[in-house]
């Protein structure tokens, strides 16, 4: 499985997930020209940007580990693009869906406002 494949089915396990957790899933793969978000999707009256990060590993890293300085710059800028778009202000936040897929089995872990603007 490539990396594309791989971060495609991250985002369908996350997706499902998410729901559940009742979350309204509002975009997908959301890009521009300074990068792309994963998820973007509403839990209650915040606007979540959300960062898919699936393991295929036994070796679980913490997903803010793999979240880094350099990714959460670009996750903002794109956030702010996003914002921009909007007719009105809203509350937002970043969330992070780590999942950990091992022997057809997944582990998932939500880090809700996992890092700040």
């Amino acid at each position: 499985m490539n990396k594309r494949e791989q971060g495609a089915r991250g985002e369908k396990i996350a997706k499902k997930f998410l729901r559940k957790k009742g979350y309204q899933i509002l975009e997908e793969n959301f890009w521009t020209r300074y990068g792309e978000i994963d998820l973007i999707g509403q839990d209650g009256d915040y606007l979540v940007f959300i960062e898919v990060k699936l393991s295929t590993s036994r070796s679980f890293a913490s997903p803010l580990e793999k979240v880094d300085y350099k990714k959460r710059q670009h996750l903002i800028r794109v956030a702010r693009y996003y914002l921009s778009l909007q007719q009105q202000e809203i509350d937002f936040r970043f969330d992070v869906v780590a999942i950990l897929s091992y022997q057809q089995q997944n582990k998932i872990k939500l880090i809700k406002n996992a890092f700040l603007c």
